[in-house]
């Protein structure tokens, strides 16, 4: 029996070029010319447009389902170039994106997920509520959660490995006493729950690095703002315990409070104290001393994400694609690895 696929073969176009100008979808933009030559191929395979198989159209639009807060994504410069990245793209592309959803509002008013293109997820949603929207529309892309276990398309950057780099230029330096300070993960259910986890990407590095080395685990877990970084370095300077000799902080905000803290003490950060950290956010070039941090390319991440569900609205592929971006450390003087 012929089908899309065999009219786009002859016809030389993608199998969704071929179905939207059979609904005649007014969005779509194709030449004179490529119509016909669609028309010609139904043509000389004999396709029955009538007694085709019914598809629901889809928009070529796409919906951001977040587990961020606009305020949130405005004050998280990781977050609010996730989003730059998602708009920048889906206009270059003439995607909709004009449906933002936050993961704490309730999903049982959530309505047609399954008219919009694809779905892209950003954050750490809890897999029970991804396998509940692919339900609703087939067409998803994780966003910054590489622990998820379905069939979906996934981007995130190499968080992990960075990790354990990072921290194998302390102990290459001579560093035995290695701490670490960074957030916990909150993940959102289908109900829009919030659930604490210490199932942290970079913390979960570390604690396998200092494993690994045979070294004592020092960290502490607070929540991903710069208050809380004060806050756990003011704890650990307060207790009996003795202090890190390189500290590695989870992002650059939490670093400010670190840094914060330990000038407080008078404790010299790049002397007394080597710390990297992680995002390369405008901030850290100007702290004194100024941070070493992994430079994440944010934007470019959520573009990579755009992509893959324009590729699904079209129905290019079927099979799921995992991306992972590369970083890089951006040396400065809080820390200068050995050479």
């Amino acid at each position: 029996m012929v089908g899309i696929r065999d009219v786009a073969r002859r016809a030389g176009v993608s199998p969704g070029a071929v179905s939207r100008v059979l609904n005649n979808d007014p969005t779509l933009s194709v030449t004179d010319s490529t119509k016909e030559r669609i028309y010609q191929a139904i043509k000389e395979l004999n396709y029955d447009i009538d007694k085709r198989k019914y598809i629901k159209r889809r928009l070529p639009s796409i919906g951001v389902i977040t587990t961020t807060s606009r305020q949130k994504e405005l004050d998280d410069p990781y977050f609010n170039g996730l989003r730059i990245g998602l708009e920048q793209e889906a206009r270059r592309l003439h995607l909709g994106l004009n449906r933002v959803y936050n993961l704490e509002d309730n999903p049982k008013t959530w309505q047609d997920f399954d008219k919009l293109g694809a779905i892209i997820i950003v954050g750490t949603v809890s897999e029970s509520a991804v396998k509940r929207l692919s339900k609703q529309n087939k067409n998803i892309v994780v966003l910054d959660n590489p622990d998820i276990n379905l069939e979906v398309d996934m981007v995130y950057a190499d968080f992990e490995r960075m990790t354990k780099r990072v921290l194998q230029l302390f102990y290459e330096k001579g560093h035995r006493r290695i701490g670490y300070i960074g957030g916990v993960t909150i993940e959102i259910n289908e109900a829009g729950e919030k659930i604490y986890t210490e199932n942290e990407k970079r913390f979960r590095a570390y604690q396998e690095f200092m494993s690994a080395n045979g070294l004592e685990k020092q960290a502490k877990l607070g929540l991903w703002e710069p208050l809380e970084g004060k806050r756990l370095m003011d704890e650990w300077l307060a207790s009996e315990e003795e202090l890190p000799t390189a500290l590695l902080v989870g992002s650059d905000p939490l670093s400010v409070g670190v840094y914060r803290s330990l000038q407080s003490a008078n404790i010299t950060v790049g002397k007394e104290i080597d710390v990297a950290s992680f995002d390369d956010i405008e901030i850290a070039e100007f702290l004194t001393p100024s941070l070493t941090t992994v430079h994440i390319s944010a934007q470019e991440i959520a573009k990579a994400a755009v992509r893959l569900a324009k590729e699904r609205i079209e129905d290019e592929r079927q099979e799921p694609v995992i991306m992972t971006f590369p970083s890089k450390l951006v040396v400065r003087e809080s820390f200068v690895p050995k050479k």
